[in-house]
């Protein structure tokens, strides 16, 4: 068994962050911030990018059925794998780190593995996940779901995005083949670990370096129909209306309130609207919107999902409007396992940082991966809690250290086995 003292592993710190400026290149808007759409051409050159780094490092690569990008080096026990690494499509208008901080932080933790301690034990591997926002298609976690086996059947069939393109002919663009999606799946994954920007306040609020994730929030999409009638705007008197969408918006004022007062973690967020018939002159008959519901107990996610239910049917009886809410999804919580958040621990205490507990609030790959894997995450901090956003920014020292942090813990779970 190889043994190292409990230091800090070095990585190519320049590297990692012209990579990481490279990277913010491909799929750059004029309005500002990047839009790396699945099978897109940005994502195209951005996957093309991340698998010449991989080559560069000495990985053996490939690209599997649905279009995650693999680099690998062979252990010398074998066994099952040691994996890292994060998705590289975006949100319209998204920030330079979010997936791509993982992404590139892993590809440069394995290289200077590699280089630095040569061959491993156990088999290590990094990869750049194809999808996980869900930007042009509602798919999300595409990429991470076709390595855990949860691919719903005909799912590339039916799925279209706005343009009515099929994500199965989307895929034919880029030369996959959607007849062959199940060859993606993954059965040999021990631990994965996934480095991220937090996304939120609490490690920049706190002035803390790092976190470490026990629990992925669980979510629940609602869709809300109001149903009014339809009016004249200059001819309906105000107290004879039947407005939707102003039931709608005291709706979403009172959803506000209920996950206000649940507290922490607790969060519901109206995303979309749409009223019809949608005129300049016409009262709304029809509106109809998205809630997002989330809470890292499920118990509690439960409860807030039917009290915004409860709230909803309120405001339209004492508006004579009729209300239809509909579950889209549900997803539970998901805790991290101990065995991988404990090495996590251990190698930033190798950096002389006791890393906080957290939870998550937003989905991650890693959420999906527990079906196939014993995983672990990694938060740096987020400046002012900003993502999805163009001004999305971590400092470069931390960018550094959640890097050196990531190495660390894959040279004890790869090295040492």
């Amino acid at each position: 068994m190889k043994t190292f003292q409990h230091e800090l592993v070095e990585i190519d710190e320049r590297r990692l962050l012209r990579r990481l400026d490279e990277l913010a290149q491909r799929g750059t808007l004029p309005s500002g911030g990047l839009y790396r759409p699945l099978y897109s051409p940005a994502w195209s050159a951005a996957t093309e990018l991340v698998h010449g780094w991989m080559k560069d490092g000495g990985l053996l690569t490939r690209r599997d059925a649905v279009g995650n990008v693999w680099g690998r080096v062979e252990g010398s026990r074998g066994g099952r794998a040691i994996v890292t690494g994060s998705h590289i499509d975006t949100v319209r208008g998204g920030g330079a780190l979010d997936g791509a901080l993982g992404v590139v932080a892993g590809i440069e933790a394995v290289a200077d593995l590699l280089e630095r301690y040569g061959r491993p034990t156990r088999i290590l591997e990094c990869v750049a996940i194809c999808e996980e926002e869900g930007s042009r298609f509602s798919t999300n976690f595409w990429g991470a779901r076709a390595i855990a086996d949860r691919v719903e059947v005909d799912e590339a069939q039916r799925v279209r995005d706005t343009e009515g393109t099929t994500l199965a002919d989307a895929m034919r663009s880029v030369g996959l083949d959607p007849t062959k999606i199940a060859q993606a799946v993954r059965r040999d994954i021990d631990a994965f670990v996934e480095l991220h920007i937090e996304q939120g306040p609490v490690l920049d609020a706190a002035l803390e370096r790092l976190g470490v994730v026990t629990v992925i929030a669980g979510t629940a999409h609602l869709d809300v129909v109001v149903r009014g009638e339809p009016d004249h705007a200059g001819a309906a008197a105000m107290d004879r209306r039947h407005d939707a969408l102003l039931g709608a918006a005291a709706m979403m004022l009172a959803i506000a309130k209920i996950a206000g007062e649940m507290g922490a973690p607790a969060v519901a967020t109206v995303g979309t609207i749409a009223v019809e018939p949608s005129q300049l002159n016409v009262v709304p008959g029809v509106a109809r919107f998205s809630v997002d519901a989330r809470h890292s107990d499920n118990r509690q996610r439960t409860e807030l999902v039917a009290e915004i239910e409860k709230a909803c049917k309120l405001v339209g009886r004492e508006r004579d409007l009729s209300v239809d809410v509909h579950a889209l999804r549900d997803r539970p919580a998901v805790p991290m396992n101990d065995r991988t958040t404990e090495t996590l621990r251990r190698a930033a205490r190798a950096a002389g940082v006791e890393a906080r507990d957290m939870t998550s609030g937003a989905g991650h790959d890693s959420q999906i991966l527990t079906a196939a894997a014993n995983v672990g995450m990694l938060f740096v901090p987020s400046i002012g809690g900003r993502s999805h956003r163009a001004d999305e920014a971590t400092a470069a020292e931390d960018v550094v250290l959640g890097t050196r942090v990531l190495a660390t813990a894959l040279r004890e779970l790869a090295y040492t086995a």
